[in-house]
């Protein structure tokens, strides 16, 4: 069932290209038949906010900071004062 990739769902398709047809097989046998939504940020807003913090302390700009961390200027600023 699992042999030609041809074969799969386009979305499988395009996940075997990402990540090899071996970890899509681990994904689909796990979570078949649910729904993922992946947040738009990889770091909880804690972390995203000690970081931000940490590396104003150490000299960056509001500029900088605001395109290393693709946050708005304002959101950095939030983020220092806090």
């Amino acid at each position: 069932m699992e042999a030609d990739k041809q074969d799969w769902q386009v979305i499988y398709q395009e996940l075997a290209d990402l990540i090899g047809e071996e970890n899509t097989l681990k994904i689909f046998r796990d979570f078949r038949g649910s729904t993922v939504s992946f947040p738009m940020r990889l770091m909880r807003r804690e972390a995203l906010l000690s970081h931000v913090q940490n590396d104003y302390l150490a000299g960056m700009s509001i500029h900088e900071l605001s395109a290393h961390y693709q946050l708005a200027e304002r959101t950095v600023c939030k983020y220092i004062h806090k």
